[in-house]
C-alpha cells in the first residue's frame, strides 16, 4: 500500500526524462553533383573485407542557401563488402564562389552518408563542427548528394559541451576524474 505513491513518482520521473530528449533537427546545407570518369578506376580487388575500388572525383558543382561553388577533386576508395553492401570512404574538396576551400570527408553505408568538414576560412569556420548527413543518387557518371546539417541551424556553431575537442590536449572534466582515479 505504501509503495503506490513511490511507483507514481517513479513513473512521472521516467516519463519526464523520456519526454525531455530533443528530436534532432536538420537544416539543408547544399546539393553537390560529383563527376567520376567512365573508366580510370583502380580496382584493388577482393580483400578479406570485400572488393575495394578507388574512384577519382574529377570535379562538379554544389549550391545551397549559405554556400555554393565548385567541387575540385577527390577520391572515393569505397568497399563493396562480402554481403554486397557499398561502404563509402571519400574525401573531396569544395571551393566556394568567394574562394574558400573546404575539405569534406564522407563515410557511409549504401546511400546514407555521414559528412564532416574542415576549412581555414573564418567565414565558413562554423562548418568545422558540423555533422552532416547526405542521401545520394547516381546519374550517368555523376553522384548527386543532398547534404543536411544535423543539430544546430546552418551557419551556427554547435553548442559547446563535453563532446567538443578540449583545448591543450586535456580530457574533459569527467574523463580527467576517471583517469586520475585509475592512476
Amino acid at each position: 500500500m505504501h509503495l503506490q505513491p513511490l511507483f507514481l513518482w517513479l513513473s512521472l520521473a521516467v516519463g519526464t526524462c523520456l519526454a525531455a530528449d530533443p528530436v534532432p533537427q536538420s537544416t539543408f546545407l547544399y546539393s553537390v553533383n560529383l563527376t567520376f570518369p567512365g573508366n580510370g578506376n583502380l580496382n584493388i580487388g577482393r580483400t578479406s573485407a570485400g572488393n575495394r575500388v578507388a574512384m577519382p572525383i574529377l570535379g562538379g558543382t554544389f549550391a545551397g542557401p549559405k554556400l555554393s561553388g565548385v567541387a575540385l577533386y577527390g577520391l572515393d576508395w569505397g568497399l563493396t563488402d562480402n554481403f554486397g553492401i557499398f561502404r563509402e570512404d571519400t574525401i573531396y574538396y569544395l571551393q566556394t564562389a568567394d574562394g574558400a576551400l573546404i575539405m569534406v570527408r564522407a563515410n557511409g553505408i549504401g546511400q546514407n552518408v555521414h559528412h564532416s568538414f574542415e576549412t581555414s576560412s573564418s567565414k565558413y569556420s562554423w562548418l568545422n563542427g558540423v555533422i552532416g548527413y547526405a542521401a545520394g543518387r547516381q546519374v550517368r557518371g555523376q553522384v548527386g548528394l543532398d547534404v543536411w546539417q544535423m543539430g544546430a541551424a546552418a551557419g551556427q556553431r554547435p553548442a559547446p559541451g563535453n563532446f567538443t575537442a578540449p583545448t591543450g590536449g586535456r580530457f574533459p572534466p569527467r574523463a580527467t576524474a576517471a583517469v586520475e582515479e585509475q592512476t
